[in-house]
């Protein structure tokens, strides 16, 4: 039985070595839940009383017509008008107090900007108000296909697709 002890106590030094070694790895390193990120495709800012998540332009094309989604909160127990500016063309939506609006195409709040200069996979910059001073922020502009698809502006058709027959007979023919 001593024999057994004296093969245990050095594997087991060595494992409590191990873990203590190993355990300060992340001593230094933030908690990734103590950093807010936007992990969605649209951006998150907050103005003044108002929450705004999820902000992205849908546009099929550079120079077109843009479909503004997200959500904006109203915290305030006043209503409020959001406002969303970009280049000379300029969109509002009614948030009443102490509501979230959807934005967006189908039964949502449409707000469509004109003329937006950014094209599907660019960033362009808007600016937004609840009715005080106006904030900048940077948004991606998004191709209105798959889940954007009901956000995209009106009047835009998808490109179509090509079928997997046509593609065999471009293929044969080369």
């Amino acid at each position: 039985m001593k024999r057994n002890l004296l093969t245990r106590t050095p594997v087991v030094a060595l494992a409590a070595l191990l873990a203590a070694g190993t355990a300060g790895c992340s001593v230094n390193s933030p908690f990734q839940t103590a950093k807010t990120q936007s992990i969605t495709d649209g951006v998150a800012v907050d103005v003044e009383g108002a929450h705004v998540r999820n902000l992205a332009l849908v546009s099929g094309e550079a120079g077109g017509d843009a479909v503004v989604t997200g959500a904006v909160e109203n915290e305030t127990g006043k209503d409020m008008t959001f406002t969303v500016t970009a280049g000379s063309s300029k969109v509002q939506a009614k948030i009443p107090a102490h509501q979230a609006v959807t934005l967006g195409g189908k039964d949502k709040a449409e707000l469509t900007l004109k003329s937006v200069k950014a094209g599907p996979g660019e960033m362009t910059d808007v600016e937004i108000s609840t009715g005080g001073s106006a904030t900048p922020v940077s948004v991606p502009v998004l191709d209105p296909e798959g889940y954007y698809e009901t956000d995209a502006p009106e009047g835009w058709t998808p490109t179509p697709s090509e079928t997997h027959s046509e593609s065999e007979s471009e293929s044969e023919g080369h």
